[in-house]
């Protein structure tokens, strides 16, 4: 192969793996593992966690709701459908019972 593809062909070990996968007849590519960090699933019980600690703490700040939540503090932003307006958090919708 390297004399075909030169550089731009596989390496021993990826040619190897391909030919384990291929006869256990593994076809798709979606189903490899990637390395890197773990997702975690955002779950409605979750969301309604996050929104009993702001109703028992309105002060509670977005960094205390990750640290206690286990989750970062971006997708603490997105659950909690909150922004930043004027140096204080507020919810995109107002509603009668927020």
């Amino acid at each position: 192969m390297k004399a075909v593809y030169g550089e731009y062909g596989l390496c021993r070990s990826n040619v190897m793996e391909w030919r384990k996968r291929f006869l256990e007849r593994c076809e798709l590519l979606e189903e490899d593992v990637r390395p890197g960090q773990a997702h975690r699933v955002i779950t409605p019980e979750m969301v309604a966690e996050g929104n009993t600690l702001v109703l028992n703490n309105r002060r509670i700040t977005v960094d205390e709701i990750h640290q206690l939540l286990g989750i970062s503090v971006g997708i603490t932003h997105t659950i909690m459908n909150f922004r930043k307006v004027c140096a204080q958090l507020f919810r995109h919708q107002l509603t009668a019972e927020h």
